[in-house]
C-alpha cells in the first residue's frame, strides 16, 4: 500500500489537536513574558525577537549570535533560572562545522536551545503538559 506523506501529516496533525484553521494557529507579538516566559534568560545585546507562537509553542531566532559564548551562557543561566537541564546537552565544532544543543525544563515549560554553524540562535519553548 502506498501512502501519501501530506495525507499522513495532516491526519496526524489532527489526531494531535493542531489547530489546521484559523488564525489562532500562528501568531506573532513581542517577548517578554507573553510568550517567553518571564524568567527566561537572554543574553545581553541580543535584543528582543519576533517569536513565532504555534498553540503553545514559542519559537524565537537570532542571528549572527557568538556561538560558543552564547552555549556557554545557557549552560550557566539557564540553572540559575531554576531550569533544569536535560541529558545531553552538547557543543560540536571543527573547522568546517559547528553545532551545539540542550534542552530544558521547569515546571511545565520545556523546550530547546539549538546554534547553528550560520551563527543561528534558536530557542523553543513549549508551554503546558505534554499531551
Amino acid at each position: 500500500m502506498v501512502r501519501n506523506p501530506v495525507l499522513v501529516l495532516l491526519v496526524a496533525a489532527l489526531a494531535s489537536g493542531f489547530p489546521l484553521f484559523g488564525t489562532a494557529a500562528f501568531a506573532q507579538g513581542p517577548t517578554g513574558g507573553l510568550n517567553l516566559p518571564d524568567d527566561f534568560p537572554v543574553p545581553a545585546g541580543l535584543g528582543k525577537c519576533k517569536p513565532l507562537v504555534i498553540s503553545r509553542e514559542v519559537i524565537c531566532q537570532w542571528h549572527n549570535v557568538d556561538q560558543h559564548a552564547t552555549y556557554v551562557f545557557y549552560l550557566a543561566a539557564l540553572p540559575k533560572a531554576g531550569y533544569i537541564l536535560l541529558p545531553g546537552a552538547q557543543e560540536a565544532r571543527t573547522p568546517t562545522f559547528y553545532m551545539a544543543g540542550m534542552g530544558f525544563k521547569k515546571g511545565t515549560v520545556q523546550g530547546a536551545v539549538t546554534i547553528d554553524r550560520d551563527r543561528d540562535l534558536k530557542v523553543q519553548v513549549l508551554h503546558g503538559p505534554i499531551r
